[in-house]
């Protein structure tokens, strides 16, 4: 008897609300039984305990919290992602690489670092882009306004670049 494999799906984006539902979307369409529903940013709570810290934990660069979200994302990918794919269910991660990668490169840090982070996660068997004008929620927003509190340049700068880059891999992923 061969295991039952699940089916990842990534969806990317710039405001957590809209990612979120977009990645219910997909799920909904899919068989009870295969439903495996959406995993989402900071499930482990790091993002909150970084809110809770405030002034006293200062203020992090880009590369910290792409660390932070890369450790999330192990986080999400050992209790949420790989026991339902396990299971042969379809989970969708909401945001997954994609957006941090974008991230990133708007805040100026080296692809190949960024590739070398990411080398743990999987690869998704389908890639959503959600384009969406502006963040009012989630880890572009949240991340940015960390950055222009550093005087990376202004939120909207890091959103609108961080935007442009999601564009970017969107239409690579698609051939156009």
């Amino acid at each position: 008897m061969s295991a039952v494999r699940g089916t990842l799906v990534s969806v990317d984006g710039l405001d957590a609300s809209q990612i979120v539902a977009a990645a219910r979307a997909k799920i909904a369409g899919v068989p009870r039984a295969r439903r495996g529903g959406v995993s989402v940013w900071d499930a482990s709570g790091v993002f909150d305990d970084l809110v809770v810290a405030g002034a006293d934990a200062g203020i992090p660069s880009a590369r910290t919290l792409l660390l932070l979200y890369a450790a999330d994302l192990a986080f999400r990918l050992r209790w949420e992602i790989r026991p339902l794919l396990a299971e042969g269910r379809i989970v969708a991660a909401a945001p997954y690489v994609a957006t941090a990668i974008a991230f990133g490169r708007a805040a100026g840090l080296p692809a190949g670092w960024m590739k070398d982070l990411f080398r743990f996660a999987p690869r998704p068997a389908e890639a959503c882009y959600v384009d969406t004008a502006s963040a009012r929620s989630g880890f572009v927003e949240f991340g940015c306004g960390r950055l222009a509190d550093r005087g990376n340049g202004s939120t909207r700068q890091l959103m609108d670049r961080t935007r442009s880059h999601l564009q970017t891999a969107a239409r690579s992923r698609s051939g156009r």
